[in-house]
């Protein structure tokens, strides 16, 4: 169901505000609304002063310096520590001096981790890259015993661009007058490596001048910059070496960090975030010179509880009443939902369509009842139906409680245990494997009686359109639309007649209800022509062929489950029709899993439309805005 809102006023001093701001974010029972300044002459939207936007900013300013210093240490249990609820309640400058004071002590060293974390992983995916190109070059540097005054330069070159080489040899030569030497050699079948030597005080020339010409050196990191390439491959691989040992002592250091700092620092985090939040949120306000005016939207039930906690805790300087609201009005409420447990899975499936319009009927009991039912028909096998059983029991464990995916893992274990139930009524067990164990259907055979199955799906299509129908006469009659109540009364109607004119063809009824069924759809017709003005001749018998097309949309039910039942039977067949048993086997387990897999994902795409399109379109009014109360960041989480 929805839960019914009330429009709440507080109005106080504002030496109160802050007070009055902290317990109901503490609650988190109030949607804050903005505060229009047509609602009275004498109020105005509040402002901030430069006191609370200078506090807000070192509070942002902190919360940011918490987030940086959180990214650079490994995750852990995210658990908040104590501290959270310690100083929820305290002032903002006495959050600001706890917290500046505590990151001084761990922030220097996260970050320093985490840059010789950064320096050390560069440098084992670049090292790889020297080695190898000094291995290239090492054969043809020269054997020269003393270069203390010389340069030694390496460059590559696609071998395409030798000419270059021979340039750039014979430029070299004039600007050192010869006293220079370049050695080169193919270094694979595609690349040229040369090696320069040259007076160091021709180092910046001719570094320009291979600039110029586009060439790029050998360029060594710097730690083995001022060593020779024998030197630096040696130092190279024994860095390779002992870059792995070290950033394993770094990450030891950065998880005893993270297990001694991380609960500290999410506490941090959400009170930062939460106090901010306080501030932000008072430019919500209404205010007067010396008041200040709140309202928002918050549970009926909730309402004694709230005017409570604000009397005792601050007083008469503040006053919390109910407001009186308009129809308008109570048709901008936010929604809440508030189902039993085994209901609430099934809310963010409605959700996923839109939420309800607040004051409309909440459909999630209903999807709640028949869509596990037609996932279980579809399914309808015992050995599938136990297989998905315990795997959505095993990822429910595995998720968040209230999490999304915890809610549709719950959806389907429903779904797996009505797919059970039709299993045995169906007397399937991995399809025809049920009767080798001796299952016997209990109701009919679906894989050999498939007009059972059809007339099944049929009826119980029947039933669900026409309770839509109901659904929307009841929805329309309370909102007193009678143009819509007209319109639904008249489809129901000529449905039923339609439904009296087979049952005579079919032999089904005696052939006297012939003529008041017929007589009863045209009258249905004419009064939906008559409701639909001048495009009603063709409006009419649309909108009832339309209802018909939805019903017949059920059989899906049967068409998709019956795929699934000669899957399994084709999947039986060719354990004895391959010639290998083990091969059978194999093929006929693979068919097996994927059978399993389409049960799980096909018969819920299908339930969900069969609701979306063919019921809730009788009766659903979506377009609901929902419940955002203010509230701590942690129980947003």
């Amino acid at each position: 169901m929805i839960l019914p809102m009330a429009k709440i006023q507080i109005i106080g001093t504002k030496p109160c505000r802050d007070a009055t701001v902290r317990i109901l974010q503490g609650m988190g029972m109030v949607q804050i609304d903005d505060w229009s300044e047509t609602r009275a002459l004498v109020q105005q939207r509040l402002i901030l002063d430069e006191e609370a936007l200078h506090l807000r900013e070192r509070l942002a300013y902190l919360a940011t310096r918490v987030e940086a210093i959180l990214a650079t240490l490994p995750s852990g249990d995210d658990v908040a520590s104590p501290a959270y609820d310690d100083y929820f309640g305290k002032p903002s400058d006495a959050l600001l001096k706890l917290v500046e004071g505590e990151l001084a002590g761990v922030e220097p060293t996260a970050q320093a981790l985490a840059t010789e974390q950064d320096r050390l992983r560069e440098q084992l995916e670049a090292l790889p890259r020297y080695d190898a190109t000094l291995r290239k070059l090492l054969p043809i540097v020269p054997s020269l015993e003393d270069l203390e005054n010389y340069t030694v330069t390496a460059i590559l070159l696609e071998r395409r661009y030798e000419d270059a080489l021979e340039l750039i040899t014979r430029q070299l030569e004039e600007l050192t007058r010869g006293r220079c030497e370049v050695l080169s050699r193919l270094v694979d079948g595609d690349t040229l490596g040369a090696v320069l030597v040259f007076p160091k005080e021709q180092t910046r020339t001719v570094s320009d001048l291979l600039g110029q010409e586009n060439i790029a050196q050998v360029r060594l990191p710097q730690e083995v910059s001022g060593l020779s390439f024998a030197d630096a491959l040696a130092d190279i691989e024994r860095r390779l070496r002992e870059i792995p040992r070290q950033l394993a002592e770094i990450e030891e250091q950065r998880m005893q960090l993270a297990q001694e700092y991380r609960p500290k620092l999410l506490a941090w985090q959400s009170l930062l975030q939460d106090h901010i939040a306080r501030i932000d949120v008072c430019t919500s306000f209404g205010q007067t010179d010396y008041t200040f005016v709140i309202e928002g939207w918050i549970p009926e039930k909730h309402v004694p509880e709230v005017v409570k906690a604000l009397e005792s805790e601050i007083g008469s300087e503040v006053l919390a009443i109910q407001a009186p609201v308009d129809e308008e009005e109570r048709a901008q409420a936010p929604v809440m939902f508030e189902n039993p447990r085994l209901v609430r899975p099934f809310e963010p499936l409605v959700e996923l369509l839109a939420l309800p319009k607040y004051g409309a009927l909440d459909p999630t009991p209903l999807m709640a009842l028949f869509l596990p039912f037609f996932f279980g028909m579809i399914l309808g096998d015992v050995g599938y139906g136990a297989i998905l059983l315990g795997l959505m029991v095993y990822l429910r464990r595995r998720f968040a409680p209230g999490s999304t995916l915890r809610r549709l893992s719950e959806v389907l274990i429903f779904g797996a245990g009505w797919g059970i139930v039709f299993g045995f009524l169906y007397g399937e067990f991995f399809g025809t494997l049920g009767e080798a164990v001796g299952l016997h259907p209990l109701w009919f055979d679906r894989g050999h009686d498939i007009e059972a199955l059809f007339m099944l799906t049929i009826g119980i299509g029947i039933g669900h359109v026409v309770l839509g129908l109901g659904l929307g006469l009841w929805e329309t009659w309370r909102r007193r639309s009678m143009h819509e109540f007209v319109e639904k009364a008249a489809t129901l109607t000529a449905l039923m007649a339609i439904f009296f004119i087979v049952a005579v063809l079919a032999e089904r009824l005696p052939a006297a209800f012939l003529t008041p069924a017929i007589s009863m759809l045209v009258v249905a017709l004419a009064i939906l022509i008559y409701s639909m003005g001048a495009i009603g001749f063709l409006l009419a018998p649309i909108e009832v062929l339309g209802t018909i097309g939805n019903i017949l949309s059920y059989l899906r039910i049967a068409a998709i489950g019956l795929s699934s039942v000669y899957l399994a039977r084709v999947a039986n067949d060719l354990v004895g029709s391959l010639g290998s048993v083990l091969v059978g086997l194999i093929v006929a387990a693979l068919l097996h899993a994927l059978n399993i897999a389409l049960g799980a994902f096909s018969p819920t795409i299908q339930s969900l439309r069969l609701h979306y399109v063919e019921f809730f379109g009788k009766f659903y009014e979506g377009g609901g805005q929902p419940f955002r109360p203010f509230q701590r960041s942690s129980a947003r989480r």
